[in-house]
Parts: C-alpha cells; sequence; structure tokens
C-alpha cells in the first residue's frame, strides 16, 4: 500500500531546469520510495534527460569509490522518451537517476512523491539540500 507523502515542500512540487544556467541533476537515489512525475515541458535536442539505472540500489549500495559506480552503470543506463504531457511512477529508492545538464530552454515537471510508511517526511538534511529550508515559507 502507497501514501502520499505528509511532508509539506516534498509531498507536491516542481522543478525547472533552465539552460541560462546549465541546470542539472546530478546521480541520486530518492528517499521516498515511488514518485509520479508529469512532465510539462522538454528541451528536445538540448538536454534535460531523464535517466536511470534500473534496481541499481543493492549493487551499489556495497562501492565506495564514484569510479566503481560509473563502471557498474556503463552501459545499462536507461534515458526514456518523455514528452509534455508525460505521466509515469517511478521507484527512486531503488534506481538511480539524474537529470542530464540542459543546455538551452527549460526542462519543467510537477513531482508527487508516495511512502510505504504512512505520514512519512523527509529528513532535514534532504529538506535543506533539495528546497534550501525544512518548512514552508512564512
Amino acid at each position: 500500500q502507497l501514501f502520499r507523502s505528509s511532508d509539506p515542500l516534498g509531498g507536491a512540487y516542481y522543478n525547472i531546469f533552465d539552460g541560462a544556467h546549465r541546470d542539472t541533476l546530478g546521480w541520486h537515489f530518492d528517499r521516498s520510495n515511488f514518485s509520479m512525475n508529469l512532465i510539462l515541458q522538454t528541451t528536445p535536442g538540448a538536454g534535460g534527460e531523464f535517466q536511470y539505472v534500473p534496481d541499481s540500489r543493492p549493487a551499489i549500495d556495497g562501492m565506495s569509490l564514484w569510479s566503481e559506480v560509473e563502471t557498474h552503470i556503463e552501459g545499462k543506463v536507461k534515458t526514456p522518451e518523455l514528452w509534455p504531457g508525460s505521466l509515469y511512477l517511478f521507484a527512486g529508492s531503488r534506481s538511480l537517476h539524474r537529470v542530464s545538464p540542459v543546455s538551452s530552454g527549460q526542462r519543467v515537471n510537477a513531482i508527487f512523491t508516495y511512502v510505504e510508511e504512512e505520514g512519512a517526511r523527509l529528513n532535514e538534511y534532504t529538506l535543506r539540500k533539495f528546497f534550501g529550508r525544512t518548512g514552508p515559507r512564512a
């Protein structure tokens, strides 16, 4: 059973990746079990691709060097074709993933996170890293 995240910042939010700043989101695992992603705007031919390595967490958790991770993911990276209006459910806590650097235009997506434990919220570190704060603006 899945529950919508009760986190006031991480439960539902949007990302804008701007080519003017070469925005990207590096390789990572999510803290939430699942996310529903709605693609609102893409940057065809200008980066901003969603890329992932399916079910890679068990292997990568045992690695201590980034070079080991790079070797492990070589040839395993998936890049699905996504267009405005694409909606996908993703198990980000199990699969290493990223958004490649955007070189022009803007990539925009809305994210809705889901957890297996009712009432689960992001920890303070994650809130500060992704949202620059730990709670709603006053």
